[in-house]
């Protein structure tokens, strides 16, 4: 009985096994067929020029990316140089266009005081022969009994032609020949 024992406990030890051993071997099967079915690349035969160039390619575009790259960071710093420099001169220039109009603004002024404390006959014949948008920003400035009295004394088109860009009618001013057709 214990010999029948024993059989029956090896045949079953046989079927539990015997599955993971035939799956072991299919495995291996596979792998087998995947390696012959794959065969492996044959490099073709290359001139010596040809070999030469195909192993020294990866070094030379690498010497190339990093030449380039070596060109545009020193273009960089000298876009960047240049920015810097153009801001300087911006800020020179900033300061140069401040100096300026603080000038014209204490230049108009004294301008404007001259020419109130002028006789208006005097002051009149000086506005005349000035330029006509210079000669209306001092007109307009004066205190409006100075500026009457200097306008009076002026020729009537040439009073009329500043009273017309004081009051923002430039086009008035430009073409004071044009008369209206009236009928």
């Amino acid at each position: 009985m214990r010999l029948f024992a024993r059989l029956i406990s090896a045949s079953l030890a046989l079927m539990l096994f015997a599955p993971v051993a035939g799956a072991e071997d299919a495995k291996s099967d596979d792998k087998e067929m995947e390696v012959l079915q794959m065969p492996a690349p044959t490099a073709p035969e290359l001139s010596p020029a040809q070999q030469y160039c195909s192993n020294v390619l990866d070094e030379a575009t690498a010497a190339q990316i990093a030449q380039q790259t070596r060109n545009l960071e020193k273009a960089q710093k000298q876009l960047d140089d240049r920015i810097g420099l153009l801001s300087e001169k911006a800020e020179v220039l900033k300061s140069w266009i401040k100096m300026r109009e603080d000038f014209t603004v204490r230049a108009t002024e004294s301008l404007v005081q001259i020419y109130s404390k002028m006789k208006p006959d005097a002051a009149a014949a000086q506005l005349a022969v000035m330029d006509e948008m210079v000669a209306a920003a001092v007109v307009s400035k004066l205190t409006p009994k100075v500026s009457s009295l200097i306008m009076t004394e002026m020729e009537a088109a040439k009073a009329a032609r500043l009273s017309a860009v004081i009051a923002g009618a430039g086009e008035i001013a430009v073409h004071p020949e044009r008369k209206p057709n009236v009928q």
